[in-house]
Formats: structure tokens, C-alpha cells, sequence
């Protein structure tokens, strides 16, 4: 018994003629009528009946054609297995992300990927805009997730870039502040609150250029650690902006202990997230791979 005479039965089964089945298989009808006589020996037991209807399973045909489906099934299986056997990838594969995709998607889509690619070691790295673009001109990393502001920031030599989604810029305040009232804020607004400031450089520079015009704001404290911000605005005290795509993943705005108010100029933008790689690098095949499943787990939560 092999599969290949088992899909011969299904074939029958289906289309209720040994003729029309020889016709789809490609062989002759004598040669698939041979074929299933050796099985029905081989298994002691008649598997089909001819009729004026057509040909149809036996009562003992019908009894184990679920279990023949079954292992139809079971080779498909069987061949997907071995196709990715033989296709999987191995090597390194080298990351450096932004700290807003790091603490949203980035886990989610290691932990997938890292499932289906167990042979590749991927190694990541935290760090500024810039620095993720060095870092992946430099070879340093093979793939960048970046941010893009401005169109300079696209023009890097030899390097291509695949946009993922787009995200704005929100004041994040506690749920009981009258300020969780307004409509918008803007940084005039804030000037008389306490602040806290999320301690990179997109933020620092656009408070510092605020602060150079138009005095300078109430800091309370500045920090890299979200978990940290978050907190310390849930217990009232401060305030702080960030981009969407970090406050809709943390619990304190799930759980709405935090809530979030539209914010003015020069917040008013939005970001664009990406993926940068150079095309000369050896591991193109890497880098396709892993930009497919940041695209799906970009796709599915925006």
C-alpha cells in the first residue's frame, strides 16, 4: 500500500467513475483499475462496487475511506515538514531598533519568527534614530527599525527602506487632571504642570527649542525607563508626551489610569516606522524573511 494508491481511491470516490478518475489522473483506465485491484488484495477486502450510478465505495470501503483521507492528509503534512526542513535558514541575524518598536512589536514578532526560524541567532540592539542608521550603514546590524521624519532621513547611500506604519504624538496625563478635559494642549498649556520628559533625543530637542523661545517648562524629571513615565504619571505626578504607538500598548491606558489628550505644535506630526537594510548585504534572504513577519504584526495591530 502506498499513498499514491490511496489518492487513486479518494480520486474514484470523488468523481464516482474509474474512467473520469483515469482521465484526471493522467493514467489509463486499465492501469488505475490494475492498481486498485493489488490494493484491494493486499488489504483482503473489496473496496469498490460498479453500479448503473456509477462506482461507489463498498460498506467495508465506506468504513475505512475516513481513515485513507486521514493519512492523505497526514503525507501533506509530512512534505510541508520536510519542504521547510530543507528550507530553513541558519546564521545570524543582527538588529537595531528604535526604543518605541522595541517595548510594542519587536517581542511578538522575535517570539514568532524565533519559532519558525529556531536555527537563526538573532541578536538586537537598542538605540537613537541615528544611531540605528550607522549602525546598519557600519554593517554593525543587518537591519535597522527606524524612524522617519523628514525626507533626509530616507536618503541613505546604498540602503533600502520599507515603510511599516505610521503613528502621531499625544500628551499622556492622569485620568482625574483636568487637563484629561481639554481638547489639545499645547506646550504653553503644559509650561505650568509638572513634566516629565522622555529622555531621547526627538523629545529633548523639540523641548529645547521650546524652552529657547518661550522659557523654560516645569520638569520635574527626565527619563529612558517608559515604565517609569507611565507610572509616575498614573500616580499624578506629572505629565508627559509621547508617541501613540507606546501609549496604546502600556496597561496604565488599558486599564485607564492614564488618558490621553491631542497635543500642539511641534508634536503635531506624525512619525513614520520602517524597516532599513543595504541592499549589498550577504543576508538578503535573512532580512526578507524577518521584514515579512514585521509586516504582518504591523499590519495586524494597526
Amino acid at each position: 500500500m502506498n499513498f499514491t494508491q490511496l489518492y487513486y481511491v479518494k480520486t474514484i470516490t470523488e468523481t464516482g467513475s474509474i474512467t473520469k478518475a483515469a482521465t484526471l489522473l493522467h493514467i489509463t483506465q486499465s492501469a488505475l483499475s490494475q492498481s486498485i485491484s493489488h490494493l484491494e488484495d493486499e488489504l483482503n477486502l473489496k473496496l469498490f462496487q460498479r453500479q448503473k450510478s456509477g462506482t461507489t465505495l463498498t460498506p467495508q470501503g465506506k468504513e475505512i475511506y475516513p481513515f485513507i483521507l486521514d493519512l492523505l492528509e497526514q503525507e501533506s503534512t509530512l512534505y510541508e515538514k520536510i519542504e521547510t526542513l530543507n528550507s530553513e535558514m541558519k546564521g545570524t541575524l543582527s538588529i537595531a531598533t528604535v526604543p518605541s518598536l522595541f517595548m510594542t512589536i519587536v517581542p511578538s514578532v522575535m517570539s514568532t519568527f524565533k519559532r519558525d526560524n529556531p536555527n537563526i541567532d538573532v541578536q538586537i540592539t537598542e538605540a537613537e534614530n541615528d544611531e540605528v542608521q550607522r549602525l546598519v550603514v557600519s554593517g554593525e546590524a543587518d537591519i535597522g527599525l527606524y524612524t522617519i521624519l523628514k525626507e533626509e532621513d530616507l536618503d541613505v547611500r546604498g540602503a533600502r527602506y520599507a515603510p511599516l506604519f505610521s503613528s502621531g504624538f499625544t500628551a499622556i496625563v492622569p485620568s482625574d487632571s483636568k487637563l484629561a478635559y481639554y481638547k489639545q494642549l499645547s506646550l504653553e498649556d503644559i509650561k505650568g504642570f509638572p513634566f516629565i520628559l522622555y529622555d531621547r533625543n526627538f523629545y529633548k530637542k523639540n523641548i529645547q527649542n521650546f524652552e529657547e523661545k518661550n522659557g523654560s517648562i516645569n520638569l520635574l524629571f527626565s527619563t529612558e525607563n517608559v515604565g517609569v513615565l507611565f507610572n509616575s504619571v498614573a500616580e499624578g505626578l506629572g505629565i508627559s508626551i509621547l508617541s501613540d504607538l507606546m501609549v496604546e500598548s502600556t496597561p496604565y491606558y488599558q486599564r485607564d489610569m492614564i488618558t490621553t489628550v491631542s497635543v500642539g505644535a511641534p508634536f503635531n506630526q506624525m512619525i513614520e516606522y520602517g524597516v532599513l537594510y543595504m541592499e549589498d548585504s550577504e543576508k538578503q534572504k535573512q532580512i526578507s524573511e524577518f521584514t515579512k513577519y514585521l509586516v504582518k504584526a504591523a499590519h495586524d495591530n494597526h
